[in-house]
């Protein structure tokens, strides 16, 4: 704009200003002629100059029309609005014009107002050109015309960017809100993404069903939760739009305080939530752009949130079903009691220990659980039997591992537990059973649970033998890495057992319904 500006005053011989409503310049004065440079050469020229141009520019803003205006010192000035929708954003003021004669009494009056020497002054004034209304207005739509069109542009390029910002906001929220299925941690992750987004200091997620849950709050310590009122969910329920109100009366909607936007969660046409956020930059109350963003991130994470509650359900009854198994296991063999559940512990902190996700560590713990399921179709005079297995006894032991892969996959476990569980009995050097696998070939998951299964089972009763002590497990385990046990895995599970990490010593003596029951209930918090 400055340099379209300084081109087109010295084409034309005119002097022009782009400023805000408020008379501050955009752009700096162009083409200045020696009259007006004397005049702003005193303090109190510049000064008369400044408080003039904040008149004209304020005049031309409230009437939203083109004014021309004589400056004080006499000189003729065309001033036009700039507007982006209904708002002045910018006036254009060009001039430094003579509309007819400069008279010499008006010049004498300007130098001995500003302390300026009169003849100087009127010699300036003689090269001012004059012009005529009309062809002033002419030169004026032209600066007009460009500057608008340059304002046009660059709000357009804001948009433009807005438009952007806004929508890479909306898939970044999205990517936050779908990496997790648990519903408070979703609530959670959602309300710190918008509290950062808006500048809000504090706000909630109220899941709405038979009773009012709040699943997540952040509040300031000295402010009190932004959770909306029964009033006020019913207000947002019955009308689905979002509501802007304060908050520091008794009835949590007055007139001061703090401002509080609150919008409606919706799923399929019904107010399942409501997302809310308080505190505003400087309390100022949050704007009706701040409340449509709010409005569509409100969408994504009503989804987010029922998909979420529908996975809690639904996990609810697969780990029901983990339930049955475990406790059909249980009542098979009275000397194996305790021994599921103490493997699972143990694998997962030896998981931990490796950095394995939450996610391997949950289906680590489940295979840890199942691992000896399909001993189920093992007879209990061969699991019982206190002498040496025949061959074929031998055999039918040895086939649990399939058995037990058969018996999760129609019931849809993860791939990683079933695997894990066929072949739970592999050798890292080769020479296990099912399949013979080595080193790599063999999941990670299933090494785990073969050291952990066999720490256990050394040093758990059995019915042809006493439990051997902790220190002589441990060597055998050490002794036999890299030929039963994966090394890494063993330095892993080592020193999972130093640091009594896991579930290990606390399952010690529990059955694998309890442990099962103490898991679930472990997993209501989302680090589980």
């Amino acid at each position: 704009m400055q340099r379209i500006q300084d081109r087109l005053g010295v084409a034309v011989g005119l002097s022009a200003l782009v400023t805000n409503a408020r008379g501050e310049p955009i752009t700096r004065a162009s083409n200045l002629c020696s009259f007006c440079r004397l005049v702003n050469s005193t303090d109190k020229g510049r000064a008369r100059c400044k408080a003039w141009r904040v008149r004209l520019a304020g005049d031309v803003a409230a009437s939203g029309k083109r004014l021309r205006r004589l400056c004080h010192a006499g000189l003729a000035y065309v001033a036009a609005p700039v507007n982006v929708g209904d708002e002045v954003v910018a006036v254009v003021m060009v001039g430094k014009a003579a509309i007819g004669d400069f008279g010499e009494e008006e010049v004498a009056r300007v130098a001995a107002d500003l302390g300026i020497d009169e003849e100087e002054l009127k010699e300036a004034a003689r090269r001012v050109p004059v012009w005529s209304e009309k062809r002033l207005r002419e030169a004026a739509d032209l600066f007009h015309s460009a500057a608008d069109a340059l304002v046009q542009l660059a709000h357009s390029r804001q948009e433009l960017q807005h438009k952007t910002e806004e929508l890479s906001t909306i898939v970044e929220f999205g990517r936050a809100i779908s990496s997790t299925l648990h519903v408070s941690e979703v609530a959670r992750r959602a309300l710190e993404a918008v509290l950062r987004l808006t500048g809000a200091t504090g706000g909630s997620v109220v899941m709405l069903s038979e009773e009012t849950e709040v699943a997540a709050s952040v509040e300031p310590e000295d402010e009190c939760p932004a959770i909306p009122g029964g009033e006020l969910i019913a207000a947002l329920m019955r009308e689905a739009r979002p509501m802007h109100y304060r908050d520091n009366s008794a009835d949590g909607m007055g007139e001061q305080g703090r401002p509080v936007l609150s919008v409606p969660l919706n799923v399929m046409g019904k107010v399942t939530g409501v997302l809310t956020i308080a505190g505003g930059e400087k309390g100022a109350s949050f704007s009706d752009d701040e409340a449509r963003l709010l409005s569509a991130l409100g969408t994504g994470l009503a989804l987010a949130l029922e998909n979420a509650r529908l996975y809690e359900s639904l996990r609810e009854y697969y780990m029901n079903g983990v339930r049955a198994l475990a406790a059909a296991l249980e009542a098979k063999d009275e000397y194996t009691r305790g021994h599921s559940g103490r493997v699972a512990g143990w694998a997962r902190a030896c998981a931990r220990e490796l950095g394995l996700s939450e996610a391997e560590q949950e289906h680590l713990y489940l295979a840890g659980l199942l691992h000896d399921i399909g001993k189920i179709g093992v007879g209990e005079e061969i699991l019982l039997k206190a002498g040496q297995l025949t061959p074929e006894e031998r055999r039918e032991v040895e086939s649990h591992p399939v058995v037990g892969a058969r018996i999760l996959e129609p019931a849809k476990f993860p791939r990683e537990v079933i695997e894990a569980v066929l072949y739970h009995h592999e050798d890292y050097a080769g020479g296990g059973y099912p399949e013979g696998l080595r080193g790599e070939k063999i999941p990670l998951l299933a090494r785990i649970v073969r050291v952990a299964d066999a720490y256990d089972a050394m040093t758990s009763d059995r019915p042809y033998r006493k439990g051997h002590p902790h220190e002589w497990a441990m060597k055998e385990l050490g002794r036999l890495g890299g030929e039963q046990f994966d090394p890494e895995v063993v330095r892993a599970f080592r020193a999972a057992v130093r640091g009594r990490e896991g579930l290990g010593s606390e399952v010690d003596g529990l059955s694998p319904r309890q442990v099962v029951s103490r898991y679930i209930r472990s997993q209501g918090e989302p680090s589980g």
